[in-house]
């Protein structure tokens, strides 16, 4: 019995949860500007699926793709199992999650106790991306639409460059 656990004590200790959060906000920093805005407006500011879309002008099935990809992105455990259950865990919290697809849920965790362990894990998961996404969105970055209005600017500089160049001309 001492020897086993000597020879436990050589595992590798798990990554203390700092560096866990640490390594998944880099990952969701690697993810394109929308899937962080989804991110963010779910994870910070608790806004639904439907309210989200609206702001962002997307579709909710857009929103959902999105923070799906988030959550795989920053998941440690990949399996079908594990992969499953974040798909299942953001759709059922969007809008268009029906009564049909919850009892289909219900028959898919009952299916497998894996399946109930990789669904508290994603909901352990969605838990442990409240520090990341507190410090990614502090500056409120993810409210503001990307300002398209500096490209407007130079089209007009320009356009006014040209039109005074074509009236010293004639």
């Amino acid at each position: 019995m001492t020897h086993q656990l000597n020879s436990m004590s050589s595992l590798p200790p798990h990554p203390p949860v700092a560096l866990q959060r640490d390594d998944c906000r880099r990952r969701i920093q690697q993810l394109p500007r929308k899937a962080q805005q989804v991110f963010l407006l779910s994870r910070l500011d608790q806004l639904p699926y439907a309210t989200i879309a609206q702001v962002l002008e997307l579709d909710v099935e857009s929103v959902e793709r999105k923070m799906v990809r988030v959550l795989l992105q920053c998941n440690e455990a990949s399996g079908t199992s594990a992969d499953q259950a974040l798909r299942w865990y953001v759709h059922l919290q969007s809008p268009l999650a029906t009564a049909s697809q919850r009892i289909e849920f219900r028959h898919w965790l009952d299916a497998a106790p894996q399946h109930l362990n990789a669904f508290q894990d994603a909901e352990r998961l969605w838990r442990m991306l409240e520090a990341p996404a507190a410090r990614m969105g502090a500056s409120g970055w993810h409210r503001r639409k990307r300002r398209v209005y500096i490209g407007w600017l130079a089209l007009t500089a320009l356009l006014c460059g040209l039109l005074v160049t074509a009236e010293a001309f004639t």
